[in-house]
């Protein structure tokens, strides 16, 4: 019976298998892998561009996630891959954090002139 509307039902996308969202998940990290892999080479445009890739996916990620149950070998594999994320976000952080405080030393004479 059609809609009161005259419109067609519109079928909705079936949420995502547990398969799906760990495939997600390792596109993450992948991505993330690629990150400190570009950082270790100093191509900080690609690192930008990898980080603006996993928040785009990330995004993606969450939505899914509100939808899908993961059974129990696939909650262990999501934890593996959020351990292998985050230790490659750790890596990246290294290479930049001497930057950063490089960048720091060298505005705080500008700070300090600023304050007399």
């Amino acid at each position: 019976m059609p809609p009161e509307d005259g419109q067609p039902h519109k079928l909705r996308p079936a949420p995502p298998h547990g398969a799906e969202l760990i495939a997600r998940y390792e596109a993450i990290a992948q991505a993330s892998r690629a990150m400190l892999v570009a950082a270790h080479a100093d191509d900080w445009e690609e690192v930008r561009a990898l980080e603006d890739r996993c928040r785009a996916l990330i995004v993606e990620l969450k939505a899914a996630a509100r939808v899908t149950r993961l059974s129990v070998a696939e909650q262990r594999r999501r934890i593996e891959i959020l351990r292998a994320i985050l230790a490659n976000d750790a890596g990246v952080r290294t290479r930049t954090e001497p930057w950063l405080r490089q960048l720091e030393r060298m505005l705080q004479p500008a700070r300090a002139m600023r304050r007399a």
